[in-house]
């Protein structure tokens, strides 16, 4: 794992009984908000359902384009303002592009399974991302969200998460991971023990 300083927070706020997309920030309006870096195993992108084709290596994915990996399957993509998202096996992911203008979030939504952020840089504007249950606003860390029946999970490997649900909130520090219910309500925060994390690290490959 790399090691830095943590200059930022991602913030996490839970959205009850409702279902809220997965969103990321970027900085510049590039038409192709994400590039595919790496693809291992069987894959598809759409838009919207449409057009459905194989990911490929160099793949430039704009608006309303949709992931999806199957069983052992992996995407890995490179994004504006020094994101790379890592899509682990059995996920969906649907990627909004940057909203209002190109100075707001650049958005994603985790319809289901795991996905992997990092940042090589503190430059732009971070990543929001929406679930079935939760939102997560992100800015130069490294953290992981998996969806699994509309429950989440939110881990923080790198830098600080502040969880907000049902008027209260939650501090998660590296190492530290909470449950949040498909209807909203979270867990404890807890230490993550490394069998929970090794099992995040398996679904996630290499590049996580």
């Amino acid at each position: 794992m790399q090691t830095r300083s943590l200059l930022s927070t991602i913030l996490v706020a839970v959205s009850i009984g409702s279902a809220v997309p997965v969103v990321a920030q970027t900085v510049a309006p590039d038409p192709r908000v994400c590039v595919v870096q790496h693809v291992d195993g069987i894959t598809e992108v759409s838009d919207r359902g449409a057009n459905a084709r194989p990911a490929s290596v160099g793949l430039g994915l704009g608006r309303n384009a949709i992931l999806r990996t199957e069983a052992g399957a992996r995407i890995t993509m490179s994004c504006s303002g020094g994101l790379k998202i890592v899509l682990g096996p059995d996920s969906e992911v649907e990627v909004f592009g940057l909203l209002s203008g190109g100075s707001r979030p650049f958005g994603l939504r985790l319809i289901d399974g795991i996905a992997g952020f990092l940042f090589s840089s503190d430059a732009g504007n971070g990543v929001q991302v929406r679930t079935p249950s939760a939102v997560a606003a992100v800015r130069s860390t490294e953290w992981a969200m998996q969806v699994k029946d509309r429950a989440s999970a939110v881990f923080a490997r790198e830098g600080i998460v502040f969880v907000f649900a049902n008027g209260e909130n939650k501090r998660l520090d590296p190492g530290e991971g909470i449950d949040v219910s498909p209807s909203g309500t979270m867990g404890n925060v807890t230490a993550w023990g490394q069998a929970r994390i090794d099992q995040f690290d398996a679904l996630l490959g290499s590049d996580w």
